[in-house]
């Protein structure tokens, strides 16, 4: 059952009702194929009363139930077999897009006289998702977090050889990270942490966080999950300036208004990454038709396309891109990961551990 979301809404004095409106967005979590039938209903259903709320006060009636109507109209049409994670709906008087979007996200519903899907992607949900590996004497063991929980997805005890442990555990990740889209953090018994840092098998991308204590223990592992989760922006700044500096020294990222701009236009996949302080200015440049962007117009459009193929998008921090032109695509294929392990290789790599399914 998806989360249902209340909104604190304030009731504004308007003397005159608008007859018509500008420009409506709404982004709300759409998970259909993961929902039963009621809960697909119970969150359309709820966004329009959002939406209802939303008019009142502001539109007359008769705009109010042409809109509403519009999007009870597309919310039929919707595709109930998408496996994305949300929903966004623009709708202005001439048009009406629904996009599916790969990421979760907060939902929202507002009316601008102009507006793009740069205006919701500050309500992205930027929860904590990484792999956690655990290293003891003779065993490994891999962690997945997401959706708020952790379950293991790989296990090998009983290898005397640490180089061959660190060999199959990093044959797991390199599958399962494959496109290395989530933080790798490396515990366990100090000693092996040391050496598979050491090693051959260790990517400058891993973070590692030593605790000084043997066994490590189930409530050792809970404890630093814990400390991750609650400090996750951090985590998640560290990783993508990782990110970013391994595409450089690779010469495989794209930065800069008119690079990136060239790279979307070809159908270029990855993660954006979009400074807030750009995205403040290219928002302000669309609106008003300001020359700061000359392109705003096209850009916003590129990146809406970007999206509906399925990629995401990330607003990362005033700073962490300014010597990049405050936007960076990172490519699909990355440095250090190459992306073509088959799956008829996983026991090869496991070398005799064991891959689990997540049991969330």
């Amino acid at each position: 059952m998806p989360a249902v979301y209340e909104e604190n809404i304030t009731t504004r004095k308007i003397t005159k009702l608008r007859p018509v409106f500008s420009s409506l967005v709404l982004v709300i979590p759409f998970q259909p194929s993961m929902w039963d039938e009621n809960s697909i209903q119970s969150v359309l259903s709820y966004t329009m009363e959002i939406v209802q709320t939303k008019m009142k006060g502001r539109y007359s009636d008769e705009c109010s139930n042409k809109v509403l109507a519009r999007l009870e109209k597309l919310f039929a049409q919707l595709n109930f077999n998408t496996h994305r994670k949300s929903l966004a709906v623009m709708l202005t008087p001439g048009e009406e897009k629904a996009i599916y979007l790969s990421f979760p996200v907060k939902p929202i519903v507002f009316f601008n006289e102009s507006v793009s899907l740069l205006d919701f992607v500050s309500n992205i949900k930027q929860e904590a998702d990484f792999y956690y590996l655990v290293l003891n004497k003779g065993s490994a063991s891999l962690y997945d977090y997401n959706n708020k929980h952790i379950g293991k997805v790989y296990e090998q005890n009983n290898e005397a050889n640490a180089l061959n442990l660190y060999k199959n555990a990093s044959g797991v990740i390199e599958i399962l990270n494959s496109k290395n889209e989530k933080a790798v953090f490396v515990t366990g018994s100090p000693n092996l942490v040391e050496r598979f840092c050491n090693s051959a098998y260790y990517s400058k991308n891993y973070f590692t966080l030593l605790y000084d204590a043997a066994p490590f223990s189930d409530e050792i592992i809970q404890t630093l999950v814990k400390e991750i989760t609650c400090h996750w922006r951090y985590w998640q700044s560290k990783f993508i300036a990782g990110r970013v500096m391994l595409a450089q020294k690779a010469n495989s990222l794209i930065s800069n208004t008119e690079t990136v701009l060239q790279a979307l236009r070809k159908s270029a996949d990855g993660l954006l990454l979009m400074d807030k302080h750009f995205k403040h200015q290219l928002q302000k440049s669309y609106r008003t038709g300001s020359v700061v962007f000359q392109k705003a117009g096209e850009l916003i459009s590129q990146i809406e396309k970007f999206l509906t193929r399925g990629n995401r998008i990330e607003i990362t921090e005033t700073g962490l891109l300014k010597d990049l032109g405050g936007i960076v695509l990172l490519p699909n294929t990355l440095p250090g990961v190459s992306g073509v392990l088959s799956c008829s290789r996983h026991s090869e790599i496991a070398g005799g551990g064991n891959l689990f399914s997540k049991d969330y």
